[in-house]
């Protein structure tokens, strides 16, 4: 009995990717930036249950510390530190994986840092998006009658997990024709 080579870059998560997207007929990278993005929502939500709900960050006011800074004012900052810290992590980490593995035939143009720079600059509407979800549509709700206790009009995980839809489309556009264009011999083909 003869054993089988598999080549590096088709075994574990390449090749799983590689195998969904001929068996769902859709290109390659597009799974894989699907996957990609699946692993960035989970780190996102993640870190924003790390520094919103445990006390890891002790030094950032309680949940429910509303803000009043003249035009700024936010019912939790607690809320808005945390969504904002969570989607950088999410991207940094996303863009990691689609430099190493989603784009990883593609030009690259310039140095790791500029497209790191030039990623997160162009994912700013994305993040916009989650970050806004989640703060418009998780208003804290004191309930006057009870103990103080905090109530929500949308569990912020959920909130965020809209959020991170709606900017599925803005990334995906961006990353397969800005920052990762195709290149000219893969195109020609």
């Amino acid at each position: 009995m003869q054993t089988v080579q598999i080549p590096e870059e088709e075994s574990g998560l390449m090749g799983w990717g590689r195998d969904v997207a001929r068996r769902l007929h859709l290109p390659t990278t597009l799974v894989k930036f699907l996957i990609v993005g699946g692993i960035g929502f989970l780190i996102n939500q993640f870190m924003l249950f790390l520094v919103y709900d445990t006390s890891l960050l002790w030094f950032l006011p309680d949940r429910g510390t509303d803000t009043n800074l003249g035009l700024f004012v936010h019912t939790d900052i607690r809320l808005l530190v945390a969504s904002i810290v969570a989607v950088e992590v999410a991207i940094v980490a996303q863009f990691n994986f689609h430099e190493r593995w989603t784009f990883r035939n593609r030009n690259r143009d310039g140095w790791l840092v500029k497209r790191f720079f030039k990623y997160n600059a162009s994912s700013i509407v994305s993040p916009f998006i989650t970050v806004v979800t989640v703060n418009v549509l998780t208003p804290i709700i004191q309930d006057s009658t009870s103990d103080g206790t905090v109530t929500y009009a949308l569990a912020p995980y959920l909130a965020n997990t809209l959020g991170v839809l709606m900017g599925f489309t803005w990334n995906w556009t961006l990353g397969s024709l800005v920052i990762w264009p195709h290149n000219r011999d893969e195109a020609a083909a």
